[in-house]
Formats: structure tokens, sequence, C-alpha cells
């Protein structure tokens, strides 16, 4: 199997977007069909592919939701655009990065994706690095990082207060690692449990804090 390509969506807009944003999740289901081919995640935004189903798959809508709400922080909820018509731009603007690179089914096992962060650390630290993110979100994937490894690269949590967006649900965690770097250890995107208001409301309530305390 060919390795996936993933980073910036767009990296134009990534490097002129007001606050660069990076969503890393675990691995991308690829079909059996597909697997031995070259795939690029990121070209199917880049192209407007996944436009048309991003209502209807909740990893994308929930990412565009959340991301819009970073971006457009004092735009309240009613307002904001559906995930496929005008907020459907805001995916262009960030990076998204999966932990194993090579191709995976629909489930993902834990395990497995501590075994690929294990053995492909130092290419994903590195490119963590290089994205030089303002905003690094966590999708319930921040459990397969090693906290000295992040320190390696200045992303250090080890002694940063965890704090929560919201301290009645205690869904989003978020860790002030300074003035321009702020972590957000959110749930999976595609997680049934919780509604895209609240997905939307929590990591846009984490970013407002930090940008209050800069």
């Amino acid at each position: 199997m060919k390795k996936i390509i993933d980073g910036k969506i767009n990296p134009a807009e990534y490097g002129n977007a007001s606050c660069k944003i990076l969503w890393i999740l675990k691995e991308a289901n690829i079909s059996a069909e597909d697997k031995e081919k070259e795939i690029d995640v990121c070209e199917g935004f880049r192209n407007d592919w996944h436009k048309k189903n991003a209502l209807s798959t909740p990893t994308f809508r929930k990412i565009i939701y959340a991301t819009y709400g970073i971006l457009n922080p004092n735009v309240e909820w009613e307002n904001v655009p559906y995930a496929n018509q005008e907020a459907y731009e805001v995916i262009k603007k960030i990076a998204y990065i999966n932990i194993n690179k090579f191709p995976a089914n629909a489930s993902s096992n834990d395990w497995e994706i501590k075994k690929a962060y294990d053995e492909g650390k130092d290419e994903l630290l590195k490119q963590i690095e290089d994205l030089n993110p303002n905003v690094i979100i966590f999708g319930n994937t921040l459990k397969y990082f090693e906290e000295e490894d992040l320190a390696r690269i200045n992303w250090d949590i080890t002694n940063t207060e965890k704090k929560y967006a919201d301290n009645n649900t205690n869904n989003t965690a978020f860790y002030i690692i300074s003035s321009d770097k702020l972590c957000i250890n959110a749930y999976h995107p595609s997680y049934p449990m919780i509604v895209d208001k609240t997905y939307w409301h929590e990591i846009r309530n984490a970013y407002k804090i930090w940008k209050l305390n800069k």
C-alpha cells in the first residue's frame, strides 16, 4: 500500500489565513479497490468533490462548522451558513492530517493507531512542525501522542493548565501553550453523541478564551 498524502488543503489559503488551524485525526477510510492507488485526502476538499456530501458526512460537517466558528467567532449559530454552501470554503484554509499514513477501514483500532504513531512519529512530528499551526484540534487523537514528543516541537502541555470549553459537559479540553499556540482536545467529529451546535460552540469558546488571554 502507498502512503496517503495529507496536509494543507490549499497551501495559499492556509498561508493567508488569519489563524492557521491543523486538524489531527486517526486514519483515512479508503475503499478496498483504491488501497493500491496514490491517495491525496486533501484533493477532494480542494476540488469541491466533498461539497455535495458535506452536510451528510458528520466528520466533514463538524470540521467545517468548528473551523467556521474559529475564523468567524462573532457569527452566532443561527447565522452560520450550511456546510455545503458558503461555510464549506473555510475547509480550504486548514491543514488536515492523520496519524496513520496508510489506507484503513471504517473502524479504527486504538492499538493500531498507537502502533502507527510509534512507528511514524518522527515524520508526523516534523509534519506538524513544518505546518506551524496556531491552533491544533485533536479529534480524539491527543491520547496517542507522548507529551515529551509534543514538547520537542514546542507544543508542551505537561506544565500547562488543562481547561474545559464548557465546565458543564467537559467535552472539549484545551491548553493555552502561548499567545500564538492553542491545543484543543475534542471528540472525533464523527462522534454521534455531540450535536453540531455543541461541537461548534465548545471549540469556538476555547478559541475565544484563548484570544482573551493573549
